[in-house]
């Protein structure tokens, strides 16, 4: 009899059990679901409120701060210093201390009265009531703190005025207990105190205040005592959290130390409104899973009697997706779609064996962005610290060194090669080396987007002299290969901790010194201290004005310029006036990569021997300069434009960590002035070149954001931004929100 109760169809028997299966199942699935989402939920909540709290304590210590500040500058005050010191009364004094105090007063909207008080003459001015001597004086009790010891450190009070308590600050401190002659009182406006420091709801569901260490409410509602009491038993640490239970009720806790005011500022949340949501949402989600599981029967019924029907789907959307066309070439439908369901899983395997692949060499271009952010901003950040420590082997030596590879005749290579062609062999430029110096150190080249490249070296008890045979065999090495010219400088031992920036610049300063000497050698710090004690500068004004008339295009300015420098060095004798020539024509072929009759450091003294005089070389100097002139309005043809343009996009985002990027940083690199740089890439982008930098800043940020976990002033910081105000500002304008709520969005 029980097999009439039993359906011969085997779809709907499969129907019947995959009913039974789809009903059961969802039960433990919505409890433990949402169980899970109620734990995820109060981490998120407590994540948030850490966030919080925190931004809540770095704005009370900014503003204590200020005010600090503040009040110290208002005690200074001339006028107010006047008063307080005086040993009699004077109306005139008094006047010009009212005013200052006054001023001071209405450009500070926190402050909500101020005390000034002479120890001598026994007054005091309250800028709200006017001066009174101090039996009069309205507020005795700041009278008597002010004739008692303080801490050392400036800190602020609680004091009740007229029966209101408002916090307040006396200035100076005065631990010893000798008086001074005169004290400034400040009483801050409590009302906005809390408005900007303290948050909370009309539904008192979250409630915030500040405690002192015993527990007495410095800034907060004043009707909660029994809610306060213990709270700073259960406070341990700089910062945490723990529950309390208040009338019934939870309260989930968060609190942080407010140094060196030695306050502790809390957030309470009620956690009886976040439970009761957390129910809600289990049984909207049971109703759901319910319907659901309704929809799904219906369904199991009409796709029970396809059974090949999920194979059918799966083989055809690998068919769509990966361009696999093998179905057609099986009679049977099942084998068709198992091999091409075979071939598809093979293919999938073989793109991620390529991304696999593609992501090591990701790891290269990471690792040589980290190695630039380090030369251009001279520190390490602690992500970028640990990911050098995984990823490259610079770290494992005691000792470290900065070289700098630079490309002689740089403007001939640039004209020789375009700009892929360049890039191709500063790379080729940067594996010799390596490879060289890897014979008994570490090394990683970094690529810096001018006419030089950076060698990280590291080692133990590395001698110098190895060290320059080494870079010498490099310098060989590269001239073989390449045929391209270079100049080498190394720096001594460096520590991991040092500013790299400044070695850096130092470093690249070197290796111009063969436009100097003419040696052909590997320069070391010592060469540079050698030079400067035989160095005698040009006037830097003339100079300056020369490059920029230079840049500007002004052949008249340049004319009178050159006369002034000539004047000056027909004063000299023959052996100096060589020299300032060589200092002059060094100072021009760094600031514009060229002289058009000067391709190398070897071709300054031999042309400067075939003159006669200064008046001829003064000539054939004005003519090169014009022939500069000429050349740069030529680059800023047509023909030019795209590959100058692609210059500059790629000079910005190698220099892009750099918070002292400039345009004119730019233009000296293209070899332009500043406002044809501006006019080019305005007329090829339709937008600005400041604009653009600060976009590129912005993207870098989101990226940085979304990519990382790190602190998001570390993230502004590595993006280009200077200052955290500045980064601030700037990103909220450009996105409508903050860098941390940006993270939690996305």
């Amino acid at each position: 009899m029980s097999r009439w109760f039993i359906p011969k169809q085997t779809y709907i028997r499969i129907f019947l059990s995959l009913c039974i299966l789809f009903i059961l199942v969802p039960i433990p699935f919505v409890y433990l679901m949402s169980h899970q989402f109620s734990i995820y939920a109060m981490r998120q909540i407590d994540k948030v409120n850490k966030t919080e709290i925190a931004h809540s304590r770095d704005n009370a210590k900014f503003i204590f701060n200020k005010l600090i500040s503040y009040g110290l500058n208002m005690y200074a005050d001339k006028s107010i210093q006047s008063w307080m010191r005086a040993g009699s009364e004077s109306q005139e004094a008094q006047v010009e201390a009212i005013e200052a105090a006054t001023k001071y007063m209405t450009t500070e909207p926190f402050l909500d009265n101020v005390y000034l008080i002479n120890m001598r003459t026994k007054h005091a001015i309250d800028l709200k009531y006017g001066i009174a001597s101090f039996p009069q004086f309205r507020d005795q009790d700041m009278l008597d703190r002010v004739r008692q010891s303080r801490s050392s450190y400036l800190r602020f009070f609680v004091h009740k005025v007229n029966g209101t308590q408002q916090l307040a600050l006396i200035i100076p401190t005065v631990p010893s207990g000798q008086q001074s002659f005169g004290y400034l009182a400040l009483i801050l406006n409590d009302n906005l105190m809390q408005q900007y420091l303290l948050k909370g709801d009309s539904s008192q569901e979250i409630r915030s205040f500040i405690l002192d260490k015993s527990g007495q409410v410095m800034l907060g509602p004043q009707d909660s005592e029994d809610l306060y009491a213990g709270l700073t038993v259960n406070s341990v640490g700089e910062a945490g959290s723990f529950t309390r239970t208040y009338e019934g009720e939870s309260w989930a806790v968060q609190y942080a130390m407010i140094e060196p005011q030695g306050w502790i500022i809390y957030q309470m949340a009620k956690l009886e409104g976040m439970r009761a949501d957390f129910n809600s949402f289990r049984t909207k989600f049971v109703i759901v899973v319910a319907g659901l599981d309704a929809l799904l029967i219906v369904i199991l019924f009409w796709n029970s009697r396809r059974t090949y029907k999920p194979f059918t789907q799966l083989a055809n959307q690998l068919e769509t997706k990966l361009g696999l066309h093998s179905k057609n070439k099986y009679k049977d439908i099942a084998m068709a779609e198992f091999k091409v369901i075979r071939h598809g899983i093979e293919m999938l395997e073989d793109r991620m064996i390529q991304l696999d692949s593609s992501m090591r060499e990701h790891q290269n271009v990471i690792k040589a962005e980290y190695l630039r952010q380090w030369i251009l901003q001279g520190k390490l950040s602690s992500p970028v610290t640990q990911y050098l420590h995984e990823n490259s082997g610079l770290f494992g030596h005691e000792a470290l060194y900065i070289s700098v590879i630079r490309i002689n005749e740089y403007s001939a290579f640039n004209k020789k090669y375009n700009f892929a062609s360049r890039k191709l062999l500063k790379y080729a430029i940067g594996n010799i080396a390596e490879e060289v110096v890897r014979r008994n150190w570490y090394a990683e080249s970094v690529d810096l987007g001018s006419d030089h490249l950076v060698l990280f070296i590291s080692g133990d008890n590395v001698q110098m002299d190895e060290l320059i045979g080494a870079m010498e065999e490099a310098g060989k090495q590269i001239r073989q290969w390449t045929n391209i010219q270079v100049t080498v400088a190394v720096s001594g031992s460096r520590m991991f901790s040092d500013d790299l920036r400044i070695v850096y610049q130092h470093i690249h300063e070197l290796t111009m010194l063969k436009f100097i000497s003419g040696e052909d050698k590997v320069f070391i710090e010592r060469d540079y201290e050698d030079y400067m004690h035989r160095a005698q500068t040009l006037n830097d004004d003339l100079l300056d004005e020369l490059i920029k008339q230079i840049r500007m295009g002004r052949t008249e300015k340049i004319t009178g310029i050159l006369d002034l420098i000539f004047v000056h060095m027909h004063a000299m004798h023959y052996i100096q006036s060589k020299f300032q020539l060589l200092l002059l024509l060094y100072t021009l072929f760094k600031t514009f990569n060229k002289l058009p009759s000067i391709q190398s450091v070897e071709d300054i003294e031999k042309m400067l021997e075939a003159f006669d005089t200064l008046g001829e070389v003064r000539t054939w100097l004005e003519k090169e300069l014009l022939d500069i002139i000429n050349e740069n309005g030529n680059r800023k043809s047509s023909s030019r434009r795209e590959e100058i343009v692609s210059e500059i996009v790629e000079y910005v985002k190698q220099n892009l960590p750099d918070p002292m990027l400039t345009i004119e940083d730019i233009a000296e690199h293209v070899s332009l002035s500043t406002r044809h740089v501006r006019q080019l890439f305005k007329e090829t982008f339709d937008q600005t070149l400041s604009d653009y930098i600060l976009q590129e800043r912005i993207a870098k940020v989101k990226e940085l954001l979304l990519s990382t976990n790190w602190p998001v002033t570390d993230v502004g910081m590595r993006a280009g931004f200077q200052t955290k105000s500045h980064f601030f500002t700037v990103f909220k304008k450009a996105t409508g929100m903050t860098p941390t709520q940006f993270r939690d969005r996305q």
